[in-house]
């Protein structure tokens, strides 16, 4: 395996399962595409016009609570 591709592998991070993760778990915009496929433009946009799930901002950047995109994705 060459070195860009070990690296490359090192760097990709599992998608967290909504299952296993407590409700008052934080995720990420990122984390939040890998579970709903939709892409980080759409969200971005959505949260912009009230949609999507509901937002906490934690320094300023925008985390989503597991119970609410539990929540979100079960109305959806």
């Amino acid at each position: 395996m060459s070195a860009s591709v070990a690296s490359n592998a090192a760097s990709v991070r599992p998608v967290p399962d909504l299952g296993k993760l407590p409700g008052e778990t934080l995720i990420t915009r990122r984390q939040l595409s890998e579970i709903s496929s939709f892409a980080l433009i759409t969200l971005k946009v959505w949260a912009k016009n009230g949609r999507g799930p509901r937002i906490t901002v934690v320094e300023g950047r925008p985390r989503y609570r597991v119970r609410d995109v539990r929540e979100w994705m079960g109305a959806a």
